[in-house]
């Protein structure tokens, strides 16, 4: 019996090792994308939402243990903060990356290459 116990345990350590490189693999994947896709203010609203995240679950399946006032207050104050943020990058003009403007492949016009014409020989203006 202790032998199957042993192979259990075995088992279930070699599977939660390997959810775990899976879930830090998606992480930094996910960081990765972000980092090319938001700016500096929207990636640590990120961390921060991720923070609260990880607080919030260990409360939830370790116990209650160091929750106090101070630990609420605190994740209410970032999670409004957020909310906060979200409202108001998503109005106009919050945007957080705007695109360039598209290039232009147009010829000049033919009223202004005379601008570029000189009378001198050499060509200086």
């Amino acid at each position: 019996m202790w032998i199957l116990d042993t192979i259990h345990f075995w088992f279930f350590l070699q599977f939660f090792i390997a959810l775990s490189c899976i879930i830090a693999i998606g992480t930094n994947l996910s960081q990765f994308i972000c980092i090319g896709r938001f700016s500096a203010v929207t990636f640590q609203v990120l961390g921060h939402m991720k923070t609260v995240l990880v607080l919030i679950l260990g409360f939830l399946f370790f116990g209650k243990e160091g929750l106090n006032l101070q630990v609420v207050m605190g994740m209410t104050i970032a999670i409004l903060g957020m909310i906060w943020y979200g409202n108001a990058s998503s109005k106009p003009g919050g945007k957080e990356r705007r695109n360039p403007p598209p290039i232009s492949n147009a010829k000049p016009d033919e009223e202004n290459n005379h601008l570029l014409e000189t009378d001198d020989p050499n060509g200086k203006v």
